[in-house]
């Protein structure tokens, strides 16, 4: 609906395309608060401030029109579409309207109809008022955004609501000749702000206020996205490289420089993105930024990781055309996908420029742009839906459907094949490779059809009958003899993995913080102060929290303190560690208040897996060890399935059976490494550009483990990884995306962290519970920071096979809808049975094959 208003901005005729009174066409409101690329001058500045390293805030540039609109000359509200009036436009997402003064009124006759026609172009009035104002000369030193805006908005009639966060002090000159509307784009690029201008019109069609609002970001991110064949009509990808960069030299304030924590080198690059966009390989796409204010080597250095980030890629912009039944505002972050697209469009951006009409919404369409912040590998919303929908596995069970050699079934005995006196049961575990990609998490139970062949050919229908709902893992009890068979049946192929985490049951797509440490005198019995770089941290019954700690001032050896908070966030008691280490992950089992860790003990230097009791305001002295170990472990334990985790720095991950190590025996039962699910972890002394994970912290879940990763100077993505122990399967990994899913009080762009840390299922309430590292402002003028830590949950779901038939098996197996029928014959008992060992995905034919065949062992 639109309202014509005269001089006085009072109410004088209704617009609207569901009364014939008035009919009106043609109009087509546009709203943008940046240019696009093929507009706007985004030279490579990098000049940091206190709140912003956005290099593109010179791109911003706020325009706002209604043209077009055109009437009958002869229906009763067109006399009012005159110069000087106003037509208002109603925004029901924010309950205001805006007003476009009529600036040009053109009078035809059309040469078809013979009928009088009046077209009128208004742009909104706050526009037109600061573009007819001009401020007096004034040069004002570091100055604030309020004092620029006060200057600016003199003697205009409209009023300032300044939502930004933005504490930068800039010199701003006013010369006395340019307007008001000029002095305000140039102070939407220094301060890097955005602009809207709007009123509220009472019941009686008068207008009560005049407000210009200026904030940090407007438009909201609620996870709305564009997907073609739904309600995309139609997309333009324009693609531009002016501003590439490969290696950026880094200068800070006073010529600081980073040669002194970066090898010696005053610059960094980014070999990937070089390797993909610079066709001479033997140079670089070189580029320089400057801070004005920062001094301090690895604060500059932290900086210049994260400038080269918005850097590295080509710029692009999207002009995409979509259904009339999708709503988005201007500034709003859209996601938007074109699957068919070459390459494919999966990226993340937000509504920089904006096209309606009422009376014709076929007009409709908006320009996403990477003004701000820029992600040009899949964003993470597109790997996070790949978690649970994978098109690369169904494509690979496609592949698999027509050509049978793709498919490989392994079978793995991790107790061997052999009975033995001291046998109680041996585990049998089926997977499925397709071109060597492990594929088992996305097969239901029902998948697996176990055979049983007896010692004289036989089948045994009854045990088959017993199993046949036993998924991936049979478990077989004496006195089994004989040779085991498995099929796979692709009737029961999923979409799905196994199991995902789902934020759709939040109201953003977020995930919910359940508890952080509070800016508080948080002093331990030593006298230091915490509040951040907590490592591991468990949601105690009582609401409170046990974390781990990473003590560094003494030089000397590496310690660890164990510390209880309240359920506020104050800190409550702490015990210290002598050789605790890094205590990256630990177990705890709060009924017999057990920490389950790792000391190197500094009487003999070296490792042992140790337990402790928690005690408060002390240093441990009932340290209890278990066995000795070669190597620092990120330790957790699953007492239920009495299962230790450890994981290296390197990527190793090993898992034992506690009665073992506590027995003095480190004999893992199953071995695999991270780098086998396309991880890379980050080798010891090297800085993370980004092209490695930086791993924090493990858990155990039998059968599922869980890894996190991500650098704490943001340079590489935040993983959250599950793992399947039995088949050695990826479950899912998911890539935390900042502000979406985690919402930052300070963002990254602005010097803000989030760094993942300790990681545990929550079985009870079907959830993990995710701590971080986060930046929180400690003053009203946003421009000093903290770290402190928090808590997260991610609800889990589980994939429903309930509903999947039961099998049944024919007499004879014509192999109809087999993806692959792979017998195997294990070895004998003397061979390395872990699990590590029996990963071969070449044991025989996968369609004829061997057996696996159980037999009797010495009873001497």
């Amino acid at each position: 609906m639109y309202i014509i208003l005269d001089k006085n901005l009072k109410r004088v005729a209704t617009l609207s395309t569901n009364s014939d009174a008035n009919p009106f066409w043609g109009e087509v409101v546009e709203r943008q608060i940046a240019d696009d690329n093929s507009n706007s001058d985004d030279g490579i500045t990098g000049v940091s401030t206190f709140n912003s390293t956005d290099p593109n805030a010179n791109s911003k540039s706020w325009n706002d029109t209604l043209t077009g609109l055109t009437m009958l000359q002869s229906a009763p509200a067109a006399q009012y579409l005159t110069v000087g009036n106003s037509v208002a436009v109603y925004d029901d997402v924010h309950n205001h309207w805006r007003i476009y003064r009529i600036y040009q009124v053109d009078e035809t006759i059309d040469a078809t109809s013979g009928a009088h026609l009046v077209t009128v172009d208004a742009i909104n009035l706050a526009i037109y008022k600061l573009n007819k104002t001009i401020p007096p000369q004034k040069e004002i030193k570091d100055c604030k955004l309020d004092q620029a805006m006060q200057w600016i908005m003199a003697d205009t009639g409209w009023d300032l609501q300044n939502n930004c966060s933005s504490g930068l002090f800039a010199d701003i000159s006013f010369d006395g000749t340019a307007s008001s509307q000029a002095a305000l784009q140039t102070v939407l690029s220094t301060y890097d702000a955005e602009a809207d201008a709007y009123c509220h019109i009472d019941s009686n069609g008068i207008v009560t206020d005049l407000i210009l609002e200026l904030a940090d970001q407007l438009g909201e991110d609620e996870g709305k996205s564009i997907t073609y064949g739904q309600n995309m009509l139609s997309v333009q990808r324009e693609t531009v490289d002016t501003n590439l960069v490969t290696k950026l030299y880094i200068v800070g304030a006073n010529n600081a420089s980073i040669a002194s924590v970066n090898n010696g080198k005053n610059y960094i690059t980014d070999v990937s993105a070089n390797s993909l966009y610079n066709t001479d390989q033997n140079t670089w796409l070189e580029g320089t930024i400057t801070s004005d204010t920062i001094t301090e080597p690895k604060a500059l250095l932290d900086w210049g990781l994260r400038e080269l980030r918005l850097y590295n890629h080509p710029r692009i912009n999207y002009a995409v055309e979509v259904t009339q039944d999708f709503q988005a505002n201007l500034g709003d972050t859209i996601k938007v996908i074109d699957l068919s697209m070459n390459p494919i469009l999966t990226t993340e951006a937000r509504v920089i420029q904006q096209t309606t009409s009422e009376s014709d919404p076929s007009q409709n369409k908006v320009v996403l742009g990477e003004f701000s912040t820029v992600k040009v590998i899949t964003p993470a919303f597109i790997r996070n839906m790949e978690q649970r929908w994978n098109d690369h596995v169904k494509k690979l069970f496609e592949d698999a459907r027509e050509n049978a050699n793709a498919a490989t079934v392994s079978l793995i005995t991790p107790l061997g094949s052999t009975w033995y006196n001291t046998d109680t049961s041996k585990r049998v575990i089926a997977r499925l490779f397709i071109e060597g990609e492990n594929v088992t998490s996305y097969l239901s139970p029902q998948a697996f059809n176990w055979q049983k062949i007896n010692m004289d050919g036989t089948r045994d229908i009854g045990w088959e009958a017993d199993h046949a709902k036993d998924g991936y893992q049979v478990t077989i009890e004496p006195p089994f003899v004989g040779t085991l068979l498995v099929t796979i049946d692709d009737t029961y192929v999923k979409d799905e993995a196994e199991m995902w985490i789902d934020t759709s049951n939040s109201a953003d797509g977020s995930w919910n913080k359940l508890w952080e440490t509070k800016d508080a005198a948080n002093k331990d019995f030593n006298g230091d102060q915490h509040i951040g770089a907590l490592q591991f941290s468990y949601l105690l019954s009582d609401g409170s929290v046990l974390s781990s700690y990473h003590y560094t001032k003494d030089k000397s050896h590496s310690d660890c303190e164990f510390i209880k908070w309240n359920t506020d966030g104050t800190l409550q008691s702490m015990m210290f560690v002598t050789g605790g280490g890094h205590c990256g992950s630990f177990g705890y089992d709060e009924g017999s208040n057990t920490i389950y860790t790792e000391i190197k003990d500094q009487n003999d230097g070296k490792y042992y897996l140790v337990t402790m009791a928690y005690q408060a305001n002390t240093s441990a002295s009932n340290i209890t060890k278990w066995c000795q170990v070669k190597q620092y472990f990120r330790v957790n334990v699953d007492l239920k399935n009495n299962l230790w985790l450890g994981s290296t720095t390197s990527g190793k991950v090993y898992v034992c059976q506690i009665s073992d190590l506590q027995a003095g025996n480190f004999k893992p039962i199953i071995e695999f490494k991270l780098q086998d699910f396309k991880w890379k972890p980050l080798p010891a002394g090297t800085t993370n550009n980004g092209a490695y994970n930086t791993l924090q912290a493990n858990g155990i879940s039998y059968p599922f483990a869980f890894f996190t990763a991500g650098d704490v100077n943001n340079a590489d993505d935040k993983h959250v990884m599950c793992i399947n122990l039995i088949t050695q399967s990826m479950v899912f990994d998911y890539v935390v995306e900042p502000m979406q899913d985690i919402k930052l009080a300070v963002p990254l762009e602005n010097g803000g962290h989030l760094e993942p840390e300790g990681i545990y299922e929550d079985v009870n309430n079907s959830r993990l519970i995710v701590g971080f590292n986060v930046s929180e402002y400690r003053d009203a003028a946003h421009t000093v920071s903290i770290a402190h830590s928090a808590l997260y949950t991610a609800p889990l779901k589980i994939r429903d096979d309930s509903k999947d038939l039961a099998v049944e098996y024919p007499e004879q197996d014509e192999g109809e809808n087999d993806e692959a029928e792979q017998p195997v014959i294990a070895g004998n008992d003397n061979a390395d049975d872990s699990d590590a060992s029996s990963d071969s995905d070449e044991d025989g034919d996968e369609l004829i094959g061997e057996g696996t065949e159980i037999e009797d062992g010495d009873n001497d």
